[in-house]
């Protein structure tokens, strides 16, 4: 199996999420490892999605520049053969133990650490989420030919609210019938969002 590490970025990978990747658990599968560079963060992945198909890979994983992953984290991801699975994190500017993953059902409920742990700790390593931030993100690459591009998009609604590209990205996939899941144990530091950890 080919796994496809890609992170994207401005400038610079940060030296943890670097170390991390380094670091992290193969699972024995083939792994490659790609960074891209320059663009902003939508268009950064989906040139990262280009470069799975390309290189035959049949996982991206894609981790960004701030993001530092648990050694584990890729190893309990593939253990659930599905399609999308998500790493979880503290999110930018939000209070303290809040996470970037959204409740099944609507836009309006995030995840907190405690409550992701508190699943771990009752031995249900995942759940399926309604989506969330994709700084930690397992995705299968068939299923990029199922969806419609463009993969990522930064919208602005006509009122003026704007959608990130990893919520366009979860719509997508539920739209096309795919199912994003939370791993409950692959809780990461976000490295310049905030002190806390989860």
């Amino acid at each position: 199996m080919s796994i496809l590490i890609a992170v994207p970025t401005y400038e610079t990978i940060s030296t943890e999420t670097y170390k991390a990747l380094w670091e992290l658990d193969s699972a024995g599968h083939e792994v490659m490892f790609d960074a891209v560079k320059g663009y902003d963060c939508a268009l950064a992945r989906i040139k990262m999605c280009e470069a799975a198909i390309e290189y035959g890979a049949e996982w991206l994983l894609m981790v960004d520049s701030d993001t530092v992953p648990p050694t584990d984290a890729l190893a309990n991801m593939l253990e659930h053969d599905a399609d999308v699975v998500i790493g979880y994190y503290q999110w930018k500017n939000r209070p303290p133990g809040e996470t970037c993953v959204w409740k099944l059902g609507n836009w309006t409920t995030r995840w907190t650490a405690s409550e992701l742990h508190a699943l771990e700790a009752r031995g249900t390593d995942s759940a399926i989420v309604q989506g969330g931030g994709m700084g930690c993100a397992l995705v299968r690459t068939s299923i990029l030919h199922r969806l419609p591009r463009p993969w990522f998009r930064w919208v602005v609604t006509p009122e003026g609210a704007e959608t990130g590209e990893d919520v366009y990205f979860s719509n997508l996939c539920r739209q096309n019938g795919v199912n994003i899941r939370v791993d409950t144990r692959v809780a990461c530091k976000h490295v310049y969002a905030t002190a806390h950890e989860l």
